[in-house]
């Protein structure tokens, strides 16, 4: 969706509002991408949905998660997000519509009856994190993503913009990554570097590190589809990247991390990043320590 068309279903002025709440341009882009993509859907503007069109879309996702295609987790934020920003919509004062449902929250109804996050909502349990790496051990270039992911924090926007060996800087205590829109370097831990220094020496020069079968740089759609079908082959649930990036904070938390440091690393605030002090992933990295693990990851 342009930027021109998107203004037609958006109101600018009150989404411009509405992001001055956040201190990370990761959540700026998860909330503006689910807005986009309701608006898409459902064919009309943000403020002039209706109850009706809130059903269509939360039938469309369902249907989804039925197919596999995202987890009820990930259901449960886009209606979160949706509900949060309908409701500032209301409060703001901002959008009028002479039937009435303008700037009336029609999501929140829908979130009382979604899965609650659970102990280990968001993340991705170190024994199927194991199975999914040995699914992705054939392909360097996604075994070498879901290393990032995993072992440093990146995301997939950060992974897709990357462009080469000169993203990465060496510092007296190790390997540090530049993606595009951090304030701060990412640390690449020394397994994670050996992996994509193999890879580097496979690659083909393209302009971006990471591509497609046609050198074009990939897309956040991509891995989207690339952790689809390995988590098929692995027979674990759908996670998304999303979800192994956010088990990169709960292992730092479980080891001992502050905030301040596990919150550099994601490229979060302090107080953003204290929801993955999760007792119940620690207790479940403890329960699998003996017998695993990939903490530690090793070159496939």
């Amino acid at each position: 969706m342009s930027q021109n068309l998107v203004s037609q279903f958006v109101n600018m002025e009150t989404w411009n509002l509405f992001r001055k709440r956040f201190k990370s341009p990761v959540t700026e882009a998860s909330y503006w991408s689910d807005i986009r993509e309701f608006c898409h859907i459902v064919g009309k503007p943000f403020e002039k949905a209706d109850g009706e069109d809130v059903k269509m879309y939360y039938e469309r996702m369902t249907g989804r998660v039925e197919r596999r295609e995202i987890s009820s987790i990930t259901l449960t934020k886009k209606f979160r997000e949706l509900h949060s920003f309908a409701a500032f919509s209301s409060e703001a004062s901002l959008s009028s519509d002479a039937s009435g449902n303008a700037g009336h929250d029609c999501f929140y109804p829908y979130l009382r009856n979604m899965v609650k996050e659970s102990p280990l909502a968001d993340s991705v349990p170190v024994e199927h994190m194991d199975r999914l790496l040995r699914a992705a051990s054939d392909d360097l270039m996604a075994y070498t993503i879901l290393t990032l992911m995993y072992r440093a924090g990146l995301t997939s926007t950060e992974i897709s913009d990357l462009r080469g060996e000169k993203d990465f800087i060496e510092y007296r205590d190790g390997i540090y990554a530049s993606p595009a829109g951090r304030k701060d370097p990412c640390f690449i831990p020394e397994d994670a570097w050996k992996i994509l220094e193999e890879y580097m020496r496979e690659r083909c020069v393209h302009d971006t590190l990471f591509y497609n079968r046609s050198g074009r740089p990939l897309n956040t759609m991509y891995i989207s589809r690339m952790m689809k079908k390995y988590c098929t082959q692995a027979g674990i649930p759908p996670y998304s990247a999303q979800d192994v990036r956010n088990s990169c904070a709960f292992n730092l938390f479980s080891y001992g991390a502050t905030d301040e440091q596990t919150a550099r690393q994601m490229g979060r605030t302090k107080q953003q990043i204290r929801r993955y002090r999760g007792a119940g992933y620690r207790q479940n990295l403890q329960k699998h320590a003996a017998d695993l693990v990939k903490i530690r990851i090793e070159k496939p």
